[in-house]
C-alpha cells in the first residue's frame, strides 16, 4: 500500500519541465541517452528536482534532465544524485544557497500565489529556448542552454513587497 500523496501539476509545472529538457537537447544529463531523435518517445527523458514538486519554495528552480532509468537510480541513491546535482547546479556554494531557498517559507508562500505570472515566464521562456534550438539547428549546433529562473535576471517576476525579488 502506497501512502504517497499525488502531487497535482500546474501549467507552470509543463512548461518548466519542458524548458528543462529542451535546454539540453532532449539528452540525459547523466548516461547522455539522447531522446531527440525521430521517433524516439520523449516522455522517456524527464525533468528531475532535487528536492521534490511538493515543495513549493524551490519547485521551479534548478532541475536535471534525466532518462527515466537515471532519474530512479538517482533517486535510489542520493549519494549520486547529489553529486550529480551538486556538479550541475554549480557547485556546494551554489547547492547549499537552493537548500537555503528550499526553507525560505515566504518564498514558498509567494511562489504558490504566483503560480499563474511563473506559467507565463515559463511559457516565454519556452519559447526562446525553442528559438535558440532553432538557431543552432540552422548552425549544426546542440549545445546546452541555459534555463534561466523567474527569480533571476532582467526578466525576473518581482515581488514588491519582498526586496524586489521573489524569493529575496
Amino acid at each position: 500500500m502506497s501512502f504517497r500523496k499525488s502531487i497535482s501539476r500546474h501549467q507552470a509545472d509543463v512548461h518548466f519541465s519542458y524548458c528543462i529538457r529542451a535546454a539540453q537537447g532532449w539528452v540525459c544529463q547523466s548516461c547522455g541517452k539522447d531522446y531527440k531523435e525521430e521517433g524516439r518517445d520523449k516522455k522517456g527523458i524527464q525533468c528531475s528536482h532535487y528536492i521534490g514538486r511538493g515543495n513549493w519554495a524551490v519547485r521551479f528552480d534548478y532541475a536535471l534532465c534525466l532518462c527515466s532509468v537515471c532519474h530512479g537510480l538517482m533517486e535510489a541513491n542520493p549519494p549520486k544524485h547529489t553529486k550529480l546535482f551538486t556538479e550541475h547546479i554549480g557547485g556546494e556554494s551554489e547547492l547549499e544557497k537552493y537548500i537555503q531557498r528550499s526553507e525560505c517559507k515566504h518564498r514558498a508562500q509567494w511562489a504558490r500565489a504566483n503560480k499563474d505570472a511563473i506559467s507565463k515566464f515559463y511559457l516565454a521562456e519556452r519559447k526562446r529556448i525553442d528559438s535558440l534550438r532553432e538557431q543552432q539547428a540552422k548552425e549544426g549546433k546542440s549545445e546546452a542552454i541555459k534555463v534561466r529562473r523567474y527569480d533571476e535576471g532582467p526578466a525576473h517576476i518581482s515581488d514588491p513587497g519582498h526586496s524586489g525579488k521573489a524569493g529575496s
